[in-house]
């Protein structure tokens, strides 16, 4: 006999699975800006996944380097088929506003 299947949305427990692990790469990747290169612009990024064309990465910009304040961490999900960003986000700390706002970035991007 066949098994029913969940609901799909939001409240599937799949994507709550899905989620928590997205988190948690964002949190490996906010750990591994700490130990990688500066650029030549003194931005360090690491790439926290690949979908298909799209891929996420996190960046930190130096405080010095913008006068006005915006934040250090970027997300954004760059589309190697148009060479541009085509979404962001950006984090002062990653409290849980922002965690759930780069979550939802992400989602969106393996969604696509």
């Amino acid at each position: 006999m066949p098994r029913a299947r969940p609901a799909t949305g939001n409240h599937e427990p799949h994507g709550e699975v899905c989620r928590d692990r997205i988190e948690e790469e964002i949190i490996r990747a906010y750990v591994r800006l700490a130990i990688t290169s500066d650029q030549a612009n003194g931005h360090r990024t690491v790439t926290l996944a690949q979908f298909g064309g799209l891929e996420v990465r996190l960046t930190e910009i130096p405080l010095g380097d913008h006068p006005l304040p915006i934040p250090p961490f970027w997300l954004e999900v760059y589309s190697h088929a148009t060479d541009s960003v085509v979404d962001s986000c950006g984090c002062y700390e990653f409290d849980e506003d922002e965690l759930g706002k780069a979550v939802e970035l992400v989602f969106d991007a393996r969604s696509c």
